[in-house]
């Protein structure tokens, strides 16, 4: 593993270079997304941070983390934030020919070296094998000594949701100098505003570091000492996210995540959020609209998407869906628990009214025993119920997760086969033709959860579970997929509870003798490795796997340094009552059932213990009235058809980009756009293609809250030329709005077509391929190509003409009635003569109104 220099360099013109033949055209590092600072920042704000996820632009997408750690640093004074993320796998190659550091800033196109603070985002355990080569190929030593012996080297500081369960970080020269354990945008802040300012005295990294430590959740792992996760107490209180970057990724744009609650009430065994994350809060339903009209507005959305860790336990969860049905056109609705669908069967109808096709729901244990071994509180008869209830809402799918214990034994198989036969009787008497999916992935045992004192099985043993459910699954006619692969769960078993640091040492030298890189699974070869490499360090890999004794100390559980809030006698009692296959009932407030607290200490004071154990959720509306809401949004939607001019910015993304742009544009401008804005619905010369390279004229299609309030809104404020010019000041170089029109104003015949390039041209095998017999005239460095009426009747082209200037060419061309946007860049890609295939987005084709000049 090379080790790049270290240099504060900018690579834009590295980038301008290559990005063709990077992954999606070089999207990802593209930087320049909406809500993003421009560049020029850099040197205006003095202190300087980048945040870096250990996994792809493209797998990250659909986080809000890196795009509220973004939103929280660009509000701040005097900070410019920037982004990076591990290249994709096949543009490793273009980075290490070209000596570029990998963790580069997509924004400023500058290395981490140029930046004062790295604050790495780790989401999960199994991304810590990448940190050392995002690191050294970054031109970033792994030694804290040598980095903070060095001045012109960032602070490197490692968050995010594996942070609590990154101890085999914790050595005596880490990789990392500080790690932050919590969720407090507050305390975030605060982070950011103390090494800004000690930037601004002159403070050395030691003296800053001892700074940082007076806030909640910040620690040394070479230092380790008693701490408090730094938590959010009042979720309403806290900073929402609604002005975050919006990623290019297709799949996601128009949709955002909108937290309703933090935290769990339960007490899963399994499950580290259940353990780590509490006391549960929630945020009130007038909060929650309230901050999902801000986001809709900031980052262009038509969808909504609930986030929480089970989305249908919020006592306002019915208001909050009233509330947002007419200003949202989709309602993003993932996981939650089945009983609570048991219990109030109209749920899954109300879902299914806002078009909740896909229910997602955790059975985990197979069996009554081992649900109960989870602490699942799930009893058959509400199994049943809730199952019934989702196949009568007509659903298309159902998601079932299932969790292998590695205790499962034959009763356990035959109850699950019980199960089975159970879902199969409901849903042909509900005949339903739902898509069934189990998946199971192997019991990870971590710390900070009542499982953290139990032995981990060997592989072998999940092998036999997981064969003994997908046959039982298969041969019921339904389908089964294995949600992560056996050498995944090995390492991350033995990465969550690392209490030595030879486990980082040996980790560290699989990754140097193998290159491997951590993309969404484990190879069998790399896990073999990590064994001999801890066998090599004197480390027994068997009692790697075994638990934690309930009364272990600091130095043998150095989690526990960290203090989440939960006591841990509280786990040690939890752990036992698991074992005799017992469990209590969870403490959040229900209609059906009176709660207590069950005194595990996560609640900071006795009024999050009040609003957790009288929480209730009531629905005031039945289900008629319900689904006549969601209707009456349909029949009220229409389609507006808005004339654009697409700016350079839009080249290379969806149209959906180009929509989202101009919707957050008109949304900004009024509180009533926002409401009646109801998102993209498709372009005209952007239609079928996922990048559009075309500039100039295009139709966008944005849904719209038909009502002649709405509509007439729209028009007086487009009428007013101060809210225009606002308007397309917030659109800038994404494009021009010109007007609104008619759909009879979108027309493909006669529009002018020029396309330049520093290429020669080469568009005689384009026309032999698409059989497009003409005449050629050639007038000095003028190629007129005149089509005979057969071509002409192919619809495509009525006119076409070539100049070149030594290296530079110029093809204007006028459209027939059959030419789309897919066609023309068709064309595009073989009108010249090119070194590589994919050189031909660099060419320039604009649509516009006239006649061949």
């Amino acid at each position: 593993m090379t080790q790049i220099p270290s240099k504060p360099q900018n690579y834009l013109d590295w980038y301008a270079k290559v990005f063709p033949a990077l992954t999606g055209h070089g999207l990802w590092l593209r930087g320049d997304e909406l809500n993003t600072l421009s560049a020029d920042e850099f040197e205006k704000r003095h202190f300087r941070v980048i945040f870096a996820r250990l996994s792809t632009y493209f797998d990250t997408a659909d986080s809000f983390t890196q795009a509220y750690l973004y939103q929280l640093a660009a509000d701040l004074p005097g900070v410019f934030p920037d982004l990076s993320y591990l290249p994709p796998r096949n543009d490793l190659r273009i980075f290490e020919a070209d000596g570029i550091p990998w963790l580069l800033g997509a924004g400023t196109k500058r290395g981490a070296c140029s930046f004062d603070w790295l604050g790495i985002s780790n989401s999960i355990v199994q991304e810590l094998i990448n940190l050392p080569s995002l690191l050294v190929k970054s031109g970033i030593p792994l030694s804290k000594k040598e980095r903070l012996a060095r001045a012109d080297l960032p602070l490197v500081v490692l968050g995010g949701a594996n942070a609590l369960y990154s101890t085999a970080l914790w050595t005596s020269d880490p990789w990392v100098d500080g790690i932050f354990v919590g969720e407090s945008d507050q305390a975030i802040r605060k982070l950011l505003e103390i090494s800004r300012d000690a930037k601004a005295s002159g403070a050395g990294k030691a003296e800053l570091l001892h700074e940082l430590e007076k806030v909640d959740g910040f620690l040394q792992p070479d230092q380790p000492r008693k701490i408090r996760k730094a938590i959010i107490s009042k979720l309403d209180e806290s900073i929402p996210h609604t002005r975050g970057p919006v990623p290019f990724v297709e799949e996601t744009l128009g949709g955002g995540a909108l937290q309703i609650s933090e935290g769990c009430p339960c007490f899963c065994t399994f499950c580290a959020e259940s353990w780590d994350r509490k006391p549960y809060r929630e945020r009130s339903g007038s909060s929650v609209v309230e901050t999902a009209l801000a986001a809709k507005a900031h980052r262009g959305l038509d969808s909504a998407d609930l986030y929480s860790f089970n989305f249908n336990m919020h006592s306002d969860f019915y208001s909050i869906l009233w509330d947002l049905v007419p200003s949202f056109r989709s309602i993003g609705l993932k996981s939650q628990r089945f009983d609570l669908l048991a219990h109030d069967p109209v749920m899954a109808e109300v879902q299914h009214a806002v078009e909740k096709a896909s229910f997602t729901c955790g059975l985990e244990g197979i069996s009554p025993r081992l649900r109960k071994y989870l602490q699942k509180n799930l009893s058959d008869a509400d199994l049943r119920r809730s199952l019934a209830s989702i196949f009568q809402s007509k659903c298309r799918e159902i998601k079932v997760f299932l969790i292998a214990t590695g205790l499962e034994q034959n009763e356990d198989f035959e109850a699950f086969s019980e199960l089975l036969r159970t879902l199969k009787s409901l849903k042909q008497a509900a005949h339903s033709g739902a898509r069934v999916i189990f998946s199971m992935t192997p019991l990870v045992r971590f710390p900070w959860t009542p499982l953290e004192f139990e032995d981990a099985p060997v592989e072998g043993v999940y092998v036999r579970v997981i064969r003994q459910v997908m046959g039982r699954v298969q041969s019921s006619g339904f389908e089964f997929r294995e949600a992560a692969d056996l050498p995944e769960y090995w390492v991350s078993q033995v990465l969550v509870r690392a209490k030595d640091e030879k486990i980082s040492e040996a980790l560290l030298s699989a990754v140097q003798k193998s290159d491997f890189l951590y993309y969404r699974s484990v190879s069998p070869a790399f896990r073999k490795l990590f064994e001999n490499e801890l066998t090599i360090s004197g480390l027994s890999t068997t009692g790697l796997l075994r638990g934690i004794s309930p009364t272990a100390q600091e130095s043998e559980a150095p989690w526990t340094w960290i203090e989440t809030g939960v006591l841990r006698s509280f786990l040690r009692e939890s752990w036992e009552q698991s074992r005799r296959f017992e469990e209590s009932a969870y403490c959040l407030g229900r209609s059906w059932v009176k709660a207590s607290c069950l005194h595990c200490g996560g609640c900071p004071t006795r009024f999050h213990v009040r609003d957790i154990v009288l929480a209730k959720q009531e629905r005031a509306y039945s289900l008629d009235q319900f689904k006549e809401r969601v209707k009456q949004q349909r029949l009220k939607e229409i389609e507006l058809t808005f004339a654009v001019t697409a700016g350079i910015r839009s080249r290379g993304v969806s149209r959906r980009m180009l929509g989202v742009a101009l919707a957050r544009a008109l949304m900004l401008e009024d509180p009533q756009l926002a409401r009646d804005c109801r998102g993209f619905s498709g372009s005209y010369w952007g239609e079928d293609l996922d990048e559009v390279w075309l500039e100039g004229e295009e139709f966008l299609r944005l849904r719209w809250n038909g009502a002649y309030n709405g509509v007439n809104a729209l028009q007086n404020i487009l009428a007013d030329p101060a809210r225009r010019a606002r308007i397309q000041e917030r659109l800038g170089d994404w494009g021009q709005l010109i007007s609104l029109v008619d759909q009879e104003a979108c027309r493909r015949e006669g529009k002018r077509i020029l396309l330049t390039a520093k290429a020669q041209p080469c568009v005689e095998s384009y026309l032999r391929k698409q059989d497009l017999k003409h005449t050629l005239r050639k007038s000095g460095n003028r190629a007129i190509y005149e089509f005979i009426p057969a071509a002409l009747k192919k619809g495509l082209f009525r006119s076409l003409e070539v100049k070149t200037e030594a290296d530079f060419t110029e093809i204007q061309a006028i459209t027939g009635p059959k030419l789309t946007g897919v066609e023309i860049q068709s064309f595009c890609k073989n009108a010249f003569v090119l070194r590589n295939s994919e050189d031909w987005i660099r060419s320039r084709c604009k649509i516009t109104q006239g006649q061949i000049s």
